[in-house]
């Protein structure tokens, strides 16, 4: 599944918060339930089934750059379940 988040999502998003960044906003827009985005996994729920990957390096990357106040651009990735 692929997952964009926008400038819409970087607005919004809440630093330090691992369901309320600009990741887990465009997750949820994507109709996933429950978004978690950690430093090791991203955690969902879809359909009643919990799922968790690694977290990939672009995400993690940007995960760094927006809580640190740095300046992040939007980001398309894949999720797998």
């Amino acid at each position: 599944m692929k997952i964009s988040v926008t400038q819409k999502h970087i607005d919004a998003g809440v630093r330090g918060s691992c369901s309320s960044d600009p990741i887990a906003l465009a997750m949820r827009e994507a109709g996933l339930e429950k978004p978690h985005v950690g430093p090791t996994y991203i955690t969902w729920r879809k359909d009643f089934k919990d799922y968790s990957v690694e977290t990939p390096a672009d995400v993690l990357e940007f995960m760094e750059q927006f809580d640190n106040k740095g300046w992040v651009k939007p980001l398309d990735f894949e999720l797998s379940e």
